[in-house]
């Protein structure tokens, strides 16, 4: 039998494929000889394409790593907060239950161009804007300043694994780690692989720990900060565990 189109195939013949893309110059034939199979590969310029395809192959799965910061348009995440202020002796505690993100979607902004924009909800009504700029493997986050100057802060560098670092800018006012891979377990349920990443500060006394999902990003989420004003001494900390995402539908 010959097959339309491409008469050099014959019934029995296998076409090599990439994704749904066809490679014709390789065809891999089987035979019979006294019993036992024979593999012969017709080629035609068959090195050259083999060589193309793994080395696309290779560079792909090199690429390809699971998104432990993904931005997607109507994205909400809510989380349990969890605060405790020290105020010289004093101490108050409080907890709620919360939206402390939504992702607004890619946007054109003024002095900034096309980035990411976060909102963060605040308990006075207003809501804390934040940037991001995706480059490559690098997450920034865009901080606008006074004369028109923004601040590019690395937040992330991905593919994640234990031990990578790198700072903020420049100026290695914080250092970034991610220190362990770690399983979590939240109000939201259970997230296995999770890694924890530790931001510390040379400036101030404040220290950050994430977790992050693949695919999910933020599921915990733990701050610490100490100053003093005078003889008063202050510390914050705060805590934050997932209690859902979900993602809402687009008005039209």
């Amino acid at each position: 039998m010959v097959v339309v189109g491409y008469p050099f195939l014959m019934e029995g013949d296998f076409l090599l494929y990439y994704g749904e893309r066809l490679f014709l110059p390789v065809v891999v034939r089987l035979l019979t000889h006294r019993g036992k199979g024979v593999i012969l590969i017709m080629a035609r310029r068959a090195f050259l394409t083999v060589f193309i395809l793994l080395s696309i192959l290779m560079s792909r799965c090199r690429r390809q790593y699971s998104d432990f910061f993904p931005l997607v348009p109507n994205a909400v995440r809510i989380m349990k907060v969890t605060e405790r202020t020290i105020t010289g002796k004093d101490t108050t505690v409080r907890s709620e239950v919360r939206v402390v993100e939504v992702v607004k979607g890619l946007k054109e902004v003024p002095r900034l161009g096309k980035v990411w924009v976060v909102e963060t909800p605040l308990q006075s009504g207003s809501s804390t804007i934040y940037y991001y700029e995706r480059k490559g493997d690098t997450v920034f986050k865009l901080v606008p300043g006074r004369g028109g100057r923004v601040e590019r802060i690395v937040y992330l560098i991905q593919p994640l694994s234990v031990g990578r670092k790198w700072f903020e800018s420049d100026e290695e006012r914080e250092e970034t780690e991610v220190v362990a891979e770690e399983d979590v377990s939240v109000p939201a349920g259970f997230f296995a692989g999770c890694f924890r990443v530790e931001t510390r500060s040379s400036k101030v006394d404040f220290h950050q720990r994430l977790w992050l999902a693949s695919g999910l990003g933020v599921v915990k989420r733990e701050k610490e900060q100490r100053w003093s004003r005078g003889d008063t001494s202050f510390e914050l900390f705060r805590a934050e565990e997932l209690v859902e995402y979900r993602i809402l539908k687009s008005k039209r």
